[in-house]
């Protein structure tokens, strides 16, 4: 017997009735975005290989360990996308969607590939929502996208969210800080993992994302970026904070966060939550403002964020904020007892659907009791049969399976037959496909 295929280690099958609830979080996540000004693109599963290393950076997880990459019949390396911002822009780049001339405001959404150890909140293709604003931007347009993401916390009810903050600087304070930290990190260079030693002297702002418990001692007293900000990131750094609490929109200033992408400039920033364990990060994002360059396209701020939406279920699921799972009522499953019945009951499927009644066709060789089987397992509300007599009088046989009463309505008369659906159903029809 052979064994049957099962969906590889990491990648979820979505089901009914959760295949509903999950586009419904798609859904109004994007509402909120559209809410916002932002405009959808469309975005490839795959790009260049080169798009990642150049955006995201040669030392970091993602292109070091976690990246799913192949080659073409022709030789081209290419990678199933890992994130979304770098997409985005050499979209926007290639296609001229923005430029320093004025504001765009685009967003994405699907699948995300990485080969990560699958746990909860965590798999190898998993959907993300991000948005980016692109131009001429302004710290104000950092507060902005920020509070987007305040929206969706406030909205679908998040809970135990932090929203962690932190200023990465600019190339002109950089240098100074990166050799505080290096300095700091060679006199404890015995102290830390064999990948944090290696990548003190490739990326050094790297190792400040490290998780492995035993280099936290050292890291937590590790110089701190925003003590070498200049003037300029300075203000910047402020001037966000002022604006989040003129929104009233709480923070915590984090000095170590600076995310796992090297295209990251002045502001960063986490939502998190105390709800979902170590995976707690549900949304996150900051400032690029030299991305757009670096990938062949006008010298342009950027600032963006991404959200898990496997994440925003685990969240929303604890706080009974899901979507109804909005299962489309099948109204009538039509019947034929009989072979010679079948083209009657096509027609008679075909003519309640362009009617606008939801309705199904049950073809195979069963008896009656089959029919109304399936018929309860379909959820629907009527069965309309048509035996030899039917065909021979020109008539269906429609019986209410929740009231029980069956009449005998005119095959060729739909409007008659959709009327009297309509008549014994739309005072239910809302409790019926609405949430549950």
């Amino acid at each position: 017997m052979n064994q049957p295929i099962r969906a590889p280690r990491g990648v979820k099958d979505i089901i009914p009735p959760d295949a509903m609830r999950f586009e419904g979080i798609l859904r109004e996540t994007e509402e909120i975005l559209l809410l916002g000004g932002f405009q959808k693109v469309l975005l490839p599963l795959f790009e260049s290989a080169s798009l990642f290393t150049r955006s995201i950076g040669g030392e970091t997880d993602i292109v070091e360990k976690e990246m799913y990459t192949f080659q073409d019949k022709g030789g081209e390396t290419f990678a199933l996308r890992p994130e979304g911002t770098a997409s985005l822009l050499r979209a926007a780049i290639e296609h001229r969607l923005a430029d320093i001339s004025r504001v765009s405001r685009l967003f994405y959404s699907g699948p995300m590939f990485r080969h990560e150890r699958p746990q909860a909140g965590r798999l190898r293709q998993f959907y993300q929502v991000g948005a980016e604003i692109l131009g001429p931007l302004t710290p104000s347009d950092d507060v902005d996208l920020i509070a987007i993401i305040h929206r969706m916390a406030v909205q679908f009810r998040i809970p135990e969210w932090t929203l962690l903050l932190n200023n990465m600087g600019c190339p002109r304070c950089r240098p100074a800080y990166r050799t505080a930290l290096v300095g700091y990190l060679k006199d404890h260079f015995g102290e830390l993992c064999p990948t944090c030693q290696r990548r003190m002297g490739t990326n050094p702002f790297r190792v400040l994302d490290c998780k492995v418990p035993a280099c936290q001692p050292v890291l937590e007293k590790a110089p701190r970026i925003t003590d070498y900000l200049c003037d300029r990131s300075r203000a910047h750094y402020d001037r966000v904070r002022e604006e989040l609490d003129v929104l009233e929109i709480p923070y915590r200033p984090e000095p170590r966060l600076v995310r796992g992408l090297d295209y990251y400039t002045e502001t960063t920033f986490e939502f998190t939550s105390g709800a979902l364990g170590a995976q707690s990060t549900w949304a996150a994002g900051g400032r690029y403002d030299g991305l757009s360059k670096d990938l062949g396209g006008p010298d342009m701020p950027g600032v963006g964020f991404a959200a898990g939406i496997e994440r925003l279920w685990l969240l929303r699921e604890a706080a009974r904020t899901l979507p109804g799972a909005g299962l489309p009522p099948i109204w009538v499953t039509v019947f034929p007892l009989a072979p010679l019945a079948r083209p009657k009951a096509l027609r008679l499927v075909t003519a309640l659907r362009e009617a606008g009644i939801p309705a199904v066709g049950l073809f195979t060789d069963q008896k009656i009791k089959a029919a109304f089987r399936q018929a309860e397992h379909d959820r629907s509300r009527f069965l309309a049969f048509i035996g030899e007599d039917e065909v021979e009088s020109d008539t269906v046989q429609l019986k209410d399976l929740v009231k029980g009463e069956q009449v005998s309505v005119p095959l060729g008369d739909t409007l008659e037959i959709a009327r009297r659906i309509r008549m014994s159903l739309l005072p239910e029809e809302k409790e019926h496909s609405g949430s549950v």
